[in-house]
């Protein structure tokens, strides 16, 4: 035994020395914190709604996912709130050596706290806000700490649950549709729900990450209880049907559509439908889940790019707007692009459709590095049109959303190596 070790103590070496590179392996670790906010807390997501909560139906979490691999780690924090801009998050993780990237992905939960204006609620000196930072902040370090040799896929399945809540006539007019529980035919519209399992070594799941493109509004402004909405439901049953493993939820291009039962009222069993569409969800989560074979690699890596671009405030030219983007490569099969707003689905589309990588994810509602919570992402098209989140209720310049999603190709080309760092002659 002790000549073995010496051997692999030489071999290391003699790596070291030539300059070899040492095989790395995926490492991930996972965790989770409650994060529900105390009744009487401020909600948000709808102005129409009067007053704030009264009680907690269902708790809310953060749940963490971290990656180490060769290249860098990344945390992927899965927030049950309608946003959670933290840069001291990601500032104290990098600090701290916790994670080089953070990723914040809200649900985009319209049953939760009000998380972008008054952040001293209810005390300046002991907020709510502050304290959700401190737990994310210690979810991570607990991640790092329980870390275990990991395999990872990814794949896609496919369930219609949403519509596009802009209705575009013939002469080119947009009412808006915010409900539709007749299931009308809409467009755009993108039915996609990826999948990122996570196995040990063992193959047992560890984690199940979801993402789909669908506000999270099925419970609407009469109620005034703390819920997750369709997300939590979705995380719960996935989690019975897999124990031992942690679900996370992640939107895609949501910024235009709507589940069908859009602002269910409580009275009208609003909480049933939410629970129906989380379920439903799951199952075909689940289909893919199941599918999935994570297997070993002996030379893992993961890549990313975090950057900050400027865009001009649409109706204000004096004013900028800073758009924090990371793009994430892994093991140079599952690619994720960020966007720290609301996107139209097109956009998630176009990400697809013009990336080389088959798994490729949009992070819609994503905060990470820099940057600040840029809102509506419309389209050019939808901008040209109309209608809320695409002619008001938007402050992007037009076209800052196919300038956001090119710029994650260009980044993913450059971690794949695809293009030059600089001309040769």
């Amino acid at each position: 035994m002790k000549a073995i070790n010496l051997a692999v103590q030489a071999l290391l070496l003699m790596c070291a020395m030539t300059g070899l590179a040492v095989a790395a392996e995926l490492s991930a670790g996972v965790a989770r914190v409650e994060i529900t906010p105390p009744v009487g807390f401020p909600m948000g997501g709808y102005a129409a709604r009067q007053g704030p909560s009264t009680g907690v139906h269902d708790p809310l979490f953060a749940t963490v996912l971290l990656f180490k691999a060769e290249g860098g780690s990344v945390a992927i924090v899965s927030c049950d709130l309608r946003s959670f801009p933290s840069e001291r998050i990601v500032t104290l993780a990098r600090e701290r050596k916790l994670a080089d990237h953070v990723l914040i992905a809200a649900t985009h939960n319209h049953s939760g706290p009000m998380t972008w204006e008054d952040k001293s609620w209810p005390k300046s000196d002991h907020s709510w806000f502050a304290d959700t930072e401190d737990k994310i902040l210690s979810a991570i370090e607990e991640a790092s700490k329980k870390l275990f040799s990991a395999r990872v896929a990814a794949g896609f399945g496919e369930i219609y649950l949403g519509h596009n809540r802009r209705k575009v006539s013939a002469d080119g007019k947009v009412t808006m549709f915010w409900r539709n529980a007749d299931k009308l035919p809409t467009s755009p519209i993108d039915p996609t729900v990826g999948v990122i399992r996570v196995d040990d070594e063992t193959g047992k799941p560890r984690a199940v990450l979801v993402n789909y493109a669908c506000h999270a509004v099925v419970l609407g402004p009469d109620n005034r209880q703390i819920s997750a909405d369709y997300p939590g439901y979705l995380r719960q049953r996935i989690e019975r049907e897999l124990p031992g493993a942690l679900s996370l939820f992640t939107q895609g291009g949501a910024g235009d559509i709507n589940p069908y039962h859009d602002k269910q009222p409580v009275a009208e069993n609003g909480f049933a439908e939410a629970e129906k569409m989380g379920n439903a969800l799951a199952d075909e989560a689940l289909k893919v889940a199941r599918k999935l074979k994570p297997a070993a690699n002996a030379s893992a890596k993961l890549q990313a790019i975090a950057e900050v671009k400027e865009f001009r405030d649409r109706w204000d030219a004096t004013k900028t707007i800073k758009a924090g983007l990371t793009t994430l490569l892994l093991n140079n099969s599952i690619a994720i692009a960020t966007m720290p707003g609301e996107p139209f689905v097109d956009l998630q589309i176009a990400l697809r459709d013009k990336s080389e990588i088959a798994a490729t994810f949009l992070f819609g509602y994503t905060f990470s590095a820099g940057g600040e919570w840029i809102g509506y992402a419309p389209t050019l098209k939808a901008a040209t049109e109309g209608g809320y989140g695409a002619g008001y209720n938007t402050r992007l310049e037009v076209g800052a959303g196919e300038a956001m999603i090119d710029r994650h190709i260009v980044n993913l080309f450059t971690l794949m190596g695809k293009l030059k760092k600089s001309p040769s002659f």
